[in-house]
């Protein structure tokens, strides 16, 4: 009895234990410990019918299931997620759910992202994994993060062999940051989710000038996995990666010709507009605030590339051949507010600003915002 006492009270004093996980129960959480979330529910009609989905998947559950796939918003669980086949603990397995709640769930997915994002995941999540018999049909792990029937700030996530999608819900606003994205083999019948991905990276290579490909061109990058991925663990080790190390590194995006600057738009567009919309114009105009300060990198090596988009306390985008047949990519959010992988409820309890306040609010931001437009469509009709 005094071993289980003195168990109990360290127990406590962590916080996968205190959210109700053991040895024996891994996943889940005693709601009545969640820190209160000081988000109000937003009023958008788009947020609004995605919380539904949510509501609608969350209520087909029964408690045990509940349990298991259900946390505090910002707990350590958000950065459990891997692309690395029977790595994660917690949430659970869409195989386990009846077919009626995995229907839920795509449904839930469909409505956060855009038709060719919804695409791209279910054909890795299904043909692409059947496919490549790597990790069983159904094995990708889905969890919550909050409680969507009541708070203005709640998370939730997909994840599993070369598909890891973390969508936070703050108000009016959403974003999908980290997003992983793999593939192998390229394609199944015909259909290849990151084919465009690749294409825009080739004719991004192809039209460099001459002296933006000698700036832009690193070596040793192929076939590494991309960097700031979540390494071979359950952890998303790039969640802590020093990327401040990119600034500098390779050709200034305000350097590059129209040609160029082009292809690097529409690059930056693609992974972005993953998400739905009107979140994706979002995250997009913001991005834009900054997307002169950015750098492009590339690296080739035979038929397979790599290349790295990144904008100093924004985004961050990668893509690698690993190997002839097999691709990752990752998209990052950057920075210290919402705007940043996992919104700043994974660090704070505190609610920081969302998305929409912040570039309604800022003056910086119309200007920056006006100027990226107008440069954008004069580069587009040159």
């Amino acid at each position: 009895m005094v071993r289980w006492f003195v168990f109990l009270a360290l127990c406590l004093t962590l916080t996968g234990c205190a959210q109700g996980q053991t040895d024996e129960d891994v996943g889940g959480t005693d709601f009545a410990t969640c820190p209160p979330v000081d988000v109000s529910v937003g009023e958008d009609p788009n947020v609004t019918s995605i919380t539904s989905a949510a509501v609608n998947w969350l209520s087909s559950l029964d408690e045990g299931t509940t349990q298991r796939v259900r946390y505090c918003l910002g707990d350590p669980e958000m950065h459990s997620w891997t692309n690395v086949p029977g790595k994660r603990s917690g949430g659970i397995e869409l195989r386990e759910l009846t077919k009626e709640q995995q229907q839920l769930a795509w449904n839930l997915v469909t409505m956060f992202m855009s038709e060719s994002g919804t695409a791209k995941a279910r054909l890795i999540a299904n043909e692409i994994t059947q496919t490549a018999r790597a990790t069983p049909l159904g094995s990708h792990t889905v969890a919550l993060f909050g409680d969507p029937r009541q708070d203005g700030a709640w998370g939730f996530q997909l994840d599993g062999h070369h598909l890891a999608l973390n969508f936070l819900v703050q108000e009016s606003d959403i974003i999908l940051a980290p997003a992983f994205i793999g593939t192998q083999p390229l394609s199944v019948n015909g259909q290849a989710p990151l084919i465009d991905e690749a294409r825009l990276g080739r004719d991004l290579i192809q039209v460099f000038t001459e002296e933006e490909r000698n700036l832009a061109k690193q070596d040793a990058l192929i076939g590494r996995d991309v960097i700031v991925g979540s390494g071979r663990g359950h952890l998303d080790r790039g969640r802590t990666y020093d990327v401040s190390q990119f600034d500098g590194v390779g050709v200034r995006i305000a350097s590059l010709s129209n040609r160029s600057a082009n292809v690097v738009n529409d690059l930056i567009d693609e992974y972005i507009n993953n998400l739905a919309e009107p979140f994706a114009g979002r995250v997009r105009a913001t991005v834009d605030e900054s997307i002169e300060e950015g750098f492009v990198v590339y690296d080739t090596r035979n038929e397979d590339i790599y290349y790295r988009v990144f904008v100093p306390n924004r985004m961050l985008i990668e893509y690698n051949d690993v190997s002839s047949d097999h691709v990752h990519t990752i998209f990052r959010l950057l920075g210290d507010e919402s705007f940043s992988d996992y919104g700043a409820y994974a660090t704070s309890g505190s609610a920081p600003r969302t998305i929409a306040e912040h570039y309604s609010t800022s003056p910086h931001h119309q200007i920056a915002l006006s100027v990226s437009q107008t440069k954008r469509s004069t580069a587009r009709s040159n």
